[in-house]
C-alpha cells in the first residue's frame, strides 16, 4: 500500500508541475497575442484569446490522462492502450463509470488520478475565470 501512495504522490506532483507550466505558456501567449490582436476589434481577440486559453488548457489535460494511462501499462494494471486510456480519462474525470475495476494492488494508485483531475480542473477553473475577468472587462468597455 505505501508504494501506492509513493508513486501516485510522485505522478500526482509531475502532473501538478506540468498544469502549472502549461499555464504559465497560456499566460505569456495569451500577453503575446493580445498585443498583436488588439487593433483587430475586441469582439474577434476576446474570442481568440479564450479559444486560445481554453486550447492550452485541454492539451494539458491531455497529457495528464496520458502520463496516467501509460502508468497503469507500466505497473501492469492493463496490456491494452485503449483500455488504459478509458480507464485513466474515467478516473481523471472522476466520472469512475465501474465498468473496469483494478485489482487491489493498484487501487489505491489510481485514485490519485482523479485527486490529479480535481486539482487540475480546480487550477483550470480558477485560470479561466481570472482569464475572462480580466478580459471581458477591458474588450465590453469599448
Amino acid at each position: 500500500m505505501s508504494g501506492q501512495m509513493v508513486w501516485g504522490t510522485v505522478l500526482l506532483g509531475i502532473c501538478m508541475f506540468l498544469h502549472v507550466a502549461f499555464l504559465v505558456i497560456d499566460i505569456r501567449l495569451l500577453k503575446s497575442l493580445n498585443r498583436k490582436l488588439w487593433a483587430s476589434g475586441p469582439l474577434f481577440s476576446t474570442a481568440v484569446l479564450l479559444g486560445v486559453a481554453i486550447i492550452i488548457i485541454v492539451i494539458s489535460h491531455s497529457v495528464q490522462v496520458w502520463l496516467w494511462a501509460l502508468s497503469f501499462i507500466a505497473f501492469g494494471a492493463f496490456t491494452d492502450p485503449g483500455t488504459s486510456v478509458y480507464f485513466a480519462l474515467v478516473t481523471y474525470t472522476t466520472l469512475g463509470y465501474g465498468d473496469i475495476v483494478l485489482a487491489e494492488n493498484i487501487r489505491l494508485y489510481a485514485a490519485f488520478a482523479s485527486v490529479t483531475g480535481l486539482l487540475g480542473f480546480g487550477l483550470s477553473t480558477a485560470f479561466l475565470v481570472a482569464v475572462f475577468s480580466k478580459l471581458l472587462p477591458n474588450h465590453l468597455a469599448d
